[in-house]
């Protein structure tokens, strides 16, 4: 027998399911109840209705997300920590960027932009488009989300000596944007591989090497080492 919170949590995850694999309009009453197990007198001692489970499941996918990025803040923390970063003033630029390359690697495989990610973010983006008073209820915690991609990018740069001269909320924008359309088409990519192995590609598939160069070009037009005395990109500009 289920509590309450166990109840919820099931019918959230089998809403995200069902979206993922339907989308909103697909993910009828009759599919949660029957991906999670439940009858739907079970749902309705849950909710209201099932836009009282969208609220949560939105909710839920950003609080899990904006806790994998604190978490990968917190270690980044800890290691300019335990190395200052002074020490790390000595890399070429190949090397830096090497460096920011594979940071940035870490932290989309870190924080989970994989083809889930990418259809479920991408039917609520949708959906806030075509419903926008909806989608008011979730400015707060989507600007969260955008501010701890902004705070990564700090730690990236300060890894490698180097402090950002736009504000860092714009960069986490353009970074993520930028990933989201690199993971749909990473999709395809798996599709052809094993569907069409001798497909022919012409030019036009991002493969992840293009992506990590981009963002890094980005990252670097946008940013200058920090001086000496510890002044910000902002004051410098």
């Amino acid at each position: 027998m289920h509590n309450r919170a166990e109840t919820e949590a099931k019918l959230v995850d089998a809403a995200r399911k069902v979206i993922v694999d339907a989308g909103f309009e697909g993910c009828t009453l009759e599919r949660i109840c029957s991906t999670a197990g439940f009858t739907r007198g079970a749902f309705y001692s849950n909710f209201t209705d099932k836009e009282a489970l969208f609220t949560m499941l939105v909710k839920d996918e950003y609080n899990q997300i904006i806790d994998r990025m604190n978490t990968v803040s917190e270690d980044w923390i800890r290691q300019l920590h335990t190395t200052p970063v002074s020490d790390n003033f000595s890399f070429t630029d190949d090397e830096t960027e090497a460096r920011v390359a594979m940071f940035l690697l870490q932290t989309r495989q870190r924080v989970g932009m994989d083809r889930r990610f990418l259809v479920l973010h991408n039917e609520l983006l949708a959906r806030a488009a075509r419903e926008p008073e909806w989608a008011l209820q979730f400015m707060e915690i989507n600007r969260q989300f955008v501010v701890c991609m902004g705070h990564i990018l700090e730690l990236m740069l300060a890894e490698v000596g180097r402090v950002a001269t736009k504000r860092t909320e714009a960069l986490a924008q353009a970074v993520i944007g930028i990933a989201m359309r690199y993971t749909g088409v990473s999709v395809w990519w798996d599709y052809l591989s094993e569907k069409k192995p001798t497909y022919q590609v012409r030019g036009t598939l991002l493969q992840l090497e293009d992506v990590l160069d981009l963002v890094v070009t980005l990252l670097f037009a946008s940013s200058v080492e920090k001086d000496d005395g510890g002044a910000t990109g902002q004051e410098q500009s």
